[in-house]
């Protein structure tokens, strides 16, 4: 009786403690749900001049497509040129760790790290065509901000990615570019 009461103990306190962090893709939206009307909230990099201005990571996500039975991920955004939003749609691959390696600005391995139906926290390695390395760290939310709470798991799993936290860019207040 004892084992029974002790298993009922540890089952309740692990349905308390939540979702691990970096693995909770159950909650991620499906694609048949809404894809649309993500916005990016916070940006990260190892090298800030690939998320500042004019620089291939400083985007404007608005959708993100998960087709989780195919392997594929689809994300469409905005980045700006001379000022101007540009639409831009990229298709990743999931590997069998769980990783998308997408083209775009060179190879990248795009990571999903924490996923709810409105946020979605993620990692990036980007190697781009002259082999620099560069790691992005990124909040998308359905909305234009997140909770104290989540920012602070942003910024662990940034300052964990060796990002220094004054690398950090709270870029949806840039966020000028069109819906979908």
């Amino acid at each position: 009786m004892q084992i029974l009461f002790l298993t009922l103990v540890f089952g309740v306190l692990c349905a308390a403690h939540g979702p691990p962090l970096g693995r909770d893709h159950s909650r991620f939206p499906r694609p048949e749900l809404s894809i649309s009307d993500w916005r990016t909230i916070y940006l990260a990099a190892s090298n800030p001049e690939k998320i500042s201005e004019n620089g291939p990571f400083h985007t404007f996500m608005r959708n993100i497509e998960l087709d989780d039975e195919n392997g594929i991920i689809t994300l469409t955004f905005f980045v700006k040129s001379d000022g101007e939003c540009v639409k831009k749609t990229v298709h990743g691959i999931k590997r069998e760790d769980g990783v998308y390696i997408i083209r775009y600005a060179g190879t990248n391995e795009f990571r999903i790290i924490q996923a709810s139906e409105n946020v979605l926290i993620a990692s990036n390695i980007n190697v781009d065509e002259e082999g620099t390395k560069t790691i992005v760290t990124v909040v998308f939310a359905k909305g234009d901000d997140i909770d104290d709470a989540l920012f602070e798991t942003f910024k662990s799993v940034t300052i964990g990615k060796e990002i220094p936290e004054e690398n950090i860019l709270k870029i949806i207040s840039l966020d000028d570019c069109p819906d979908l």
